[in-house]
C-alpha cells in the first residue's frame, strides 16, 4: 500500500513536470549583449547591461554629504519594449527623500482645482487658534 502511494505521487510529480513549459515566456532566456559593473572603494558603483531583446538598465551611486552623514544616492533608467511595441523608458532617483521614479508611461496627479486652491489660501491666512489646554 505504502508502495503503491509512493510510485504513484512520484508519477504524477514526473508527469506534472513534464507538462509544465520550461518557460512561460521565451524572452525570459534573452542573452545579455553587454554587461558592466564597476563598484569602487568609496562606495560609489557604476552598472549597466543590455538584453539582445531590447532591454537596457543603467546605475551610478555615490555618496554625498547629509546632515547626519554620508548619503548614498542611486541614479537609473531602464528601458524595455512592452508587448504592444511600445519602448518604456523609467528614470529613478532614490536618496534620502525615497524612491522617485519618472517616466512618460507612469500617472500623475490631476491639477488641484482652481476652488480648492483658493480654500487652501485662505485657510492658510487665518490666525492660528491656540489649542484648548485640558484638566
Amino acid at each position: 500500500m505504502q508502495v503503491t502511494f509512493a510510485v504513484s505521487s512520484l508519477l504524477l510529480a514526473v508527469v506534472a513536470v513534464s507538462a509544465y513549459p520550461a518557460s512561460l515566456n521565451p524572452e525570459s532566456r534573452a542573452a545579455i549583449l553587454v554587461q558592466d559593473s564597476a563598484p569602487n572603494a568609496d562606495g560609489s558603483l557604476k552598472n549597466n547591461f543590455q538584453t539582445e531583446n531590447g532591454i537596457k538598465q543603467e546605475t551610478v551611486s555615490y555618496l554625498k554629504p547629509g546632515p547626519e552623514g554620508p548619503v548614498a544616492v542611486f541614479q537609473g533608467a531602464s528601458a524595455y519594449t512592452a508587448p504592444d511595441g511600445q519602448i518604456i523608458q523609467i528614470g529613478y532617483i532614490a536618496d534620502e527623500n525615497g524612491y522617485q521614479p519618472y517616466g512618460a508611461h507612469l500617472p500623475t496627479p490631476p491639477p488641484i482645482p482652481a476652488e480648492i486652491q483658493e480654500s487652501l489660501r485662505y485657510l492658510a491666512s487665518l490666525p492660528s487658534t491656540p489649542e484648548p489646554k485640558y484638566q
